[in-house]
């Protein structure tokens, strides 16, 4: 289904990129835009605040929207060239504090990449909860089959389909979170010793996930745009590494999304190497543009890929209610996840079937994204006014990670101290890495509402950047 606004906000977008709507001009207001384009009212204002959010419109009180001046570029990070060694994950007890560090929400929270409670559709969950239980009576109260409820399956599929994603609900298997179907699918496709790829930095409870199945690391250079994929043919072909591990939408911490080409690439390197590929697009949902990016499995035309998400990171973290598609491994998962537990959560797994096919979470997903590219583009703003002379940072396209580079002799590390003697939370570049790089730099979070408290812990945390330099 088309979405006028989204429409005409491709439109404003494309006029203003061209320079026919130039820097400071006043748009026409929302009624004389909804005449002249035949539109209703509330299409032009939901145009009009996806433009804001996005970073093109700025709102001023009793004026109107303007076109707004783009950000001056800031310089990305830079990222080191690095051989791709056989490693050990052996930082765990840091990980784990900083973890630890983040669950206190009396801080400013700058840290941890999850939805604020504000942004979670709490009565619409509830009312799906209660008729969706309600319909399945006694049956809610038993055990789920253990791939996951029919009805669930059938829900996730018809939704993937609509973003243009072909994945049968015989297919997959519901999980207790990404985590889990991560999990499954390393115990699946690797055994105790060996070494999986993964791009660095990477999401460091991917670390801790590997460390504790007493499998190995390697790690692939990356900048904000990709990883290198010429390095990764290499450990294919060499049979370096048993499996890839990547996320290639908006990727937890750097916020890149591969192009088409990189995915096909990916796809093809694991059919033509036999290397499985199992993909965390735990984040796929979660772009700022009308169109949902495919993932690589849309081009794994032998099983090779496995593809796996969740929930949390777009709805609800505490649902814990994730998928894993398997491919050619299909049966092998199923048969693995016999032996780790019975079932997922049956009334969650309702509620959310409930919830999909009643049109109420594709109706988040398109308010999420908004907020979403809101809550980023003022995050990068700050940090662009703020920490202009001392740090170079990522402007993603999507999720809400954004990765900051420090000056050289600032230990990240030491900040991420101070701060949270200062009650602001935020992550040290090092737990992104089992090789100790990334010293100087931190991962911040636009998670949250943007708010002036977190603008001045912005502020804060340029000081003390400062300071230490």
């Amino acid at each position: 289904m088309a979405f006028r606004y989204r429409e005409l906000a491709e439109v404003l977008m494309q006029q203003i990129q061209s320079g026919y709507l130039l820097p400071g001009q006043r748009l026409p207001s929302i009624r004389a835009m909804s005449q002249q384009r035949a539109l209703s009212i509330t299409t032009v204002k939901r145009c009009y605040e996806l433009l804001e959010a996005q970073g093109y419109l700025l709102c001023r009180a009793q004026t109107g929207f303007y076109v707004r001046e783009r950000p001056v570029r800031q310089l990305e990070p830079e990222f080191p060239v690095f051989d791709h060694a056989s490693q050990q994950v052996d930082n765990l007890v840091l990980i784990a504090e900083i973890q630890q560090s983040a669950m206190n929400e009396d801080r400013v929270q700058l840290g941890t990449v999850q939805l604020a409670p504000a942004l979670i559709p709490v009565a619409a969950l509830q009312r799906s909860l209660v008729r969706a239980n309600r319909r399945a009576q006694a049956r809610a109260l038993a055990y789920s089959p253990s791939v996951g409820e029919p009805v669930l399956l059938q829900a996730l599929s018809a939704h993937f389909q609509q973003d243009g994603i072909s994945c049968a609900q015989q297919d997959m298997i519901v999980t207790n979170g990404c985590m889990e179907a991560l999990s499954l699918a390393v115990s699946v496709v690797t055994e105790p010793g060996d070494t999986l790829a993964l791009p660095s930095p990477c999401y460091s409870v991917q670390l801790q996930l590997l460390a504790s199945m007493g499998r190995r690391v390697a790690e692939i250079p990356s900048t904000a745009k990709g990883f290198d994929l010429g390095r990764l043919e290499q450990l294919m072909a060499s049979k370096a590494v048993s499996a890839c591990l990547v996320s290639s939408s908006f990727q937890n911490p750097l916020g890149y999304c591969l192009s088409v080409a990189d995915k096909q690439h990916i796809a093809e390197l694991a059919r033509r190497y036999q290397c499985p590929v199992i993909e965390d697009d735990v984040f796929g949902e979660c772009g700022y543009a009308r169109q949902r990016p495919l993932p690589i499995k849309s081009w794994s035309t032998e099983g090779w890929v496995i593809w796996c998400g969740s929930v949390s990171k777009t709805l609800a973290p505490g649902y814990r209610i994730g998928w894993c598609a398997g491919g050619r491994f299909y049966l092998q998962l199923r048969q693995a996840l016999l032996a780790r537990r019975l079932a997922v959560n049956t009334p969650l797994q309702l509620a959310l079937a409930d919830f999909i096919l009643s049109g109420e979470y594709r109706r988040h997903l398109n308010q999420l994204r908004i907020q979403l590219a809101d809550q980023v583009n003022r995050l990068c703003d700050s940090l662009q006014q703020h920490m202009a002379e001392q740090g170079r940072f990522t402007r993603p396209d999507g999720g809400y990670a954004v990765w900051v580079q420090l000056p050289e002799n600032c230990d990240a590390v030491q900040l991420y101290q101070i701060m949270k003697a200062q009650g602001v939370n935020l992550v040290p570049g090092v737990v992104f890495s089992a090789r100790n790089f990334y010293a100087n730099a931190i991962r911040l979070s636009a998670g949250n509402p943007w708010s002036e408290e977190m603008d001045q812990a912005v502020a804060l945390i340029a000081n003390t950047v400062k300071a230490l330099s």
